[in-house]
């Protein structure tokens, strides 16, 4: 069934992350870190690795497409993650962004991939940021993960975490406190920040939603929050994995009469 999952991280240094690793565990291979000197292998799960790409902004620097050209999909990967580690040098460093987005299992694996394609054109490379991107299917649970840079391009290799906000005449915004006649220009994370992330959020449940419909599908996700659709309050805890595995399977559950009361009223305002 279609469901509406959306969930953003940062990898980072200064929660032990590597961004490499990262990398090659969403590539399910092997992976070296040439500022560590160490290598990460992850292909004992080669098969739940559906597709992959690396999509890349329509300009790119010369250095990067000279890292990535002529590589394989994963090679390419590595290569661009290896330059984020050498471009990095704070212990506690933002190196990525990632999205872990739940697809439709109604689509099929060609219609999910051409989905995801899509939302990563119009949300990413348009905006001149590169999406590595793996599709995931392990016991009927499709999913994407994306990792993207929090830093833009270059032609020297990265540019600023923060970028100025643009006003409609295409100046920056700028802020007038109390004593500062200047003004002070208004930044936000390049790499995207809350109302990003909902943008994005609205912007997969409208791409899906168009999927669906060309598929011959009437179900629809909402990328909305609850509260925004008029459902405060319909949130619940969530089944847990291993619980979540067992129901797929079809196995009979155990919840107590207070949580099996709050499911059903979920499920009546849902339905109302």
């Amino acid at each position: 069934m279609a469901i509406m999952f959306v969930r953003a991280q940062v990898i980072s240094r200064g929660t032990g992350r590597n961004v490499v690793a990262a990398a090659a565990y969403r590539h399910r291979t092997r992976m070296m870190d040439e500022q560590a000197g160490m290598s990460f292998s992850y292909r004992r799960g080669a098969s739940e690795l559906v597709h992959e790409e690396l999509a890349l902004p329509d300009q790119l620097p010369d250095w990067l497409w000279s890292a990535v050209e002529g590589r394989s999909v994963a090679g390419a990967s590595e290569a661009l993650w290896n330059a984020v580690e050498a471009f990095e040098k704070q212990a506690n460093a933002r190196l990525a962004r990632e999205l872990i987005i739940a697809l439709p299992e109604e689509l099929t694996r060609a219609e999910n991939i051409a989905l995801a394609r899509e939302f990563v054109r119009d949300n990413f490379t348009s905006e001149a940021m590169v999406a590595d991107w793996v599709y995931h299917d392990k016991d009927s649970n499709p999913h994407i993960h994306l990792m993207t840079t929090v830093r833009p391009l270059t032609e020297e290799g990265f540019g600023p975490k923060n970028a100025p906000v643009l006003g409609e005449n295409g100046e920056p915004l700028r802020f007038f406190p109390p004593g500062r006649p200047g003004g002070r220009i208004v930044y936000k994370s390049w790499g995207g920040d809350k109302e990003t992330l909902q943008a994005w959020k609205v912007a997969w449940a409208e791409t899906a939603n168009r999927h669906l419909a060309l598929a011959g599908h009437e179900i629809r996700i909402d990328g909305r929050s609850y509260a925004e659709q008029g459902l405060d309050g319909i949130a619940q805890k969530h089944l847990g994995p291993e619980k979540a595995a067992l129901s797929r399977r079809g196995a009979e559950l155990y919840f107590a009469p207070a949580d099996l009361a709050r499911r059903q009223e979920m499920a009546d305002r849902l339905l109302a």
